[in-house]
């Protein structure tokens, strides 16, 4: 994220490319769900969840 945010101009934080990238996350999640399809935690396995949750 600190990589990512120093590409932008002027330069974000880790946490404000964070902030963005769970704003379009959540976007993501209410248009697929307009649209009745699964939402971006749909292909998420069981593993990657706990590797992600620490």
């Amino acid at each position: 994220l600190e990589e990512l945010g120093a590409l932008a101009d002027p330069p974000l934080t880790k946490d404000a490319v964070a902030g963005r990238i769970r704003r379009l996350l959540a976007m993501a999640d209410k248009r697929a769900a307009d649209l009745g399809i699964p939402g971006t935690e749909a292909s998420l396995t069981e593993e990657l969840a706990d590797n992600l949750a620490g």
